[in-house]
């Protein structure tokens, strides 16, 4: 196949070039037939037929020789090399005219079927111009995209004939993810605390070095009270004190089957990530070492520990790009593994689903080993339809039977909790908005009371 034949091809099936007829034009063609209907009862049909035709003919020349030429329109786009996942970014598309006639044109950019694509957008292009046409959209699957391609079409003034085209400003676009939860600790992060219901409590008097003043809050040790500073503000001021830091944190991520399950917003693997990095982040500002283990029949990737808050970057790097795999977890391998490169004490946090430990004993065995050296707590989602049907009312029979098996259900998984609690092995189960707030409870309680 030579490459004009491939080209004429391609532009007989329009892909990103040719020449279409507008709706105008259909029109104008349809509506020919009356007046040729008209003529022919006069024996002029004929004379009419041509005329028109000649007409449009003529005036279908005069619109393709005024519509610009490929090399007289470009296009670029401008956009972050990076976006959070369910957050609305905006994108510009700069298109310049150097010809000398006007068009009005339609657009549809290169964005995957995971994206919000408010297309086609629709505008006018004055001859010698250049114009910036916005849109927003929204990433909903986290990964490394690229966009190519800028599909593009356009007509003159006249609007019987439109051109097809397309330019090519690659951009690859990188989605992480969400750090609504990460930016909200960093920015306050007792306001956060209390909005979910817990608090940042530190260490008894004498623990820890003296940090700061600041105002009493509810749930803070009033033993820590600053009564001279109390006095001379007219308002409760408390002492805080930081705990000994310089600690391990080592996060597991399970990536397995059951991770995929999907939620109000989002699925399980998505609130472990967020919850995950809201912790990391924290755990990095107040000078703790942090690493991230990710698994699902295998080590998908491992993060080995570091310190600062720039270390949050390499773990977003890290996990941005995974996804929950159609397999069940392995997690003598994933533990077996954490054995090898976790030599120093630290306070494991697997974020995974429950069952498999409630009720599969084996997994029960790697827990046991990694107690006696690390400090263990697995955390998990609550099944938000089980927590539904235990809230509805039971009107008849059948959904009375319905919540009294969730009820049940719940009972017995919480007498598996304190039972396995009593062993030492901690697992606690939240729904999936507290998720991240129960996470940096733990964390701090962890810290607090000195237990690595």
């Amino acid at each position: 196949m030579t490459k004009s034949f491939k080209t004429w091809w391609h532009r007989f099936l329009f892909r990103d070039r040719g020449v279409l007829p507008t709706p105008r034009f259909i029109w104008l063609f349809l509506l020919m037939s009356i007046p040729i209907s008209i003529a022919s009862f006069w024996n002029k049909g004929w004379i009419a037929f041509f005329l028109l035709n000649s007409i449009l003919f003529l005036a279908s020349i005069f619109d393709l020789s005024i519509l610009p030429r490929r090399s007289q329109l470009t296009a670029t786009r401008l956009l972050a090399d990076e976006v959070e996942r369910d957050e609305i970014f905006l994108v510009n598309l700069s298109i310049t005219n150097t010809s000398a006639f006007s068009i009005t044109f339609r657009l549809i950019d290169d964005l995957p079927i995971s994206f919000v694509r408010p297309f086609p957008m629709n505008g006018s292009l004055n001859d010698g111009e250049t114009t910036t046409v916005s849109y927003y959209s929204k990433a909903e699957i986290r990964g490394d995209y690229s966009l190519e391609k800028i599909h593009f079409r356009y007509q003159s003034v006249l609007g019987l004939w439109e051109k097809q085209t397309a330019f090519c400003p690659y951009h690859k676009l990188r989605v992480i993810p969400n750090m609504k939860q990460v930016k909200a600790y960093l920015t306050a992060p007792q306001q956060l605390l209390q909005h979910e219901g817990v608090k940042v409590k530190r260490a008894g008097i004498g623990n820890g070095e003296f940090a700061q003043i600041r105002p009493y809050v509810v749930g803070d040790d009033p033993r820590k009270i600053n009564w001279h500073q109390t006095a001379k503000l007219t308002e409760l001021m408390t002492n805080v004190y930081d705990p000994e830091h310089g600690k391990h944190i080592t996060l597991l991520i399970d990536c397995g089957r059951i991770m995929g399950v999907e939620l109000t917003e989002g699925n399980r693997l998505e609130k472990s990530f967020e919850a995950a990095l809201t912790v990391a982040a924290a755990a990095l500002q107040q000078g703790d070492y942090v690493s991230v283990m990710a698994f699902s029949n295998q080590v998908k990737t491992y993060i080995p520990p570091g310190k600062g808050l720039t270390h949050l970057k390499t773990i977003i790097r890290g996990i941005y790009n995974l996804h929950s795999d159609p397999i069940e977890s392995n997690y003598a391998v994933a533990f077996n593994h954490l054995e090898t490169v976790q030599k120093r004490r630290s306070f494991i946090l697997l974020f995974s689903d429950l069952d498999s430990f409630l009720f599969e004993e084996h997994s029960l065995h790697y827990m046991e080993q990694l107690r006696r050296r690390h400090y263990f707590l697995l955390l998990g989602i609550t099944n938000p339809m089980v927590s539904q049907w235990i809230q509805a009312e039971a009107n008849d029979t059948r959904l009375s039977m319905i919540k009294s098996i969730a009820q049940r259900e719940t009972m017995r998984r919480k007498r598996e909790i304190r039972r396995l609690g009593h062993m030492g092995l901690s697992m606690v189960e939240v729904p999936e908005e507290q998720l991240a707030a129960e996470a940096l409870n733990r964390y701090f309680e962890i810290i607090n009371r000195g237990v690595l």
